[in-house]
């Protein structure tokens, strides 16, 4: 029969062990990645309200303001955009969520001579494990630039609180037909 002391010990020992054993369980759950890639297709349409467009020259100067062209638009033009974020480039690919944000035409020139600088946030919506949460992401997108363009991730909301890093952007479609698509590759670590 074992001695008071020798359970004594044996208790103490099996409850440092569970406790041990639920710390590291804890630590195990709480886990995130260190890093993660996104790849997500951004559908923009052009031609503003009543369109069903998505994106919408509110503000600036040239010809071509809410037409599907852009190529008359010059300095200083401002765009506001809504579009949705898809896991496909066709229009029946799964809604992932969508990019809420501005674009401003920064090149004396036009978008033609240079580029479109934009600064937005990409929400993420149910169908994604990342409900609720987003990324703001803002660059030059400088169309004399064989693309990949490259933008920067400032960080993010909800799951991608603290997370920062960058994207990439790529048209995959004619720039001049209604519905423009953009493949976005996007790299964050936290």
């Amino acid at each position: 029969m074992a001695s008071h002391s020798e359970l004594l010990a044996y208790t103490l020992c099996s409850i440092l062990c569970i406790c041990s054993l639920q710390t590291s369980v804890t630590a195990i759950e709480v886990m995130e990645p260190a890093a993660v890639n996104l790849t997500y297709y951004l559908h923009e349409v052009r031609g503003g309200p009543g369109t069903n467009g998505t994106l919408w020259a509110a503000a600036g100067t040239g010809s071509a303001s809410n037409n599907v062209s852009t190529s008359g638009v010059g300095w200083g033009t401002f765009f506001v955009f809504d579009s949705p974020l898809r896991e496909g480039q066709t229009e029946n690919a799964t809604l992932l969520g969508k990019s809420t944000g501005t674009a401003t035409v920064t090149t004396k020139g036009g978008i033609p001579d240079g580029g479109v600088m934009i600064y937005c946030q990409h929400i993420f919506n149910n169908a994604t494990i990342y409900n609720k949460s987003s990324i703001m992401v803002g660059g030059q997108v400088d169309f004399t630039n064989v693309p990949p363009w490259e933008a920067i991730v400032f960080g993010g909301t909800g799951y991608f609180r603290g997370w920062r890093g960058y994207g990439l952007a790529e048209l995959m479609t004619s720039s001049d037909a209604p519905l423009i698509v953009y493949k976005w590759s996007i790299f964050i670590s936290k």
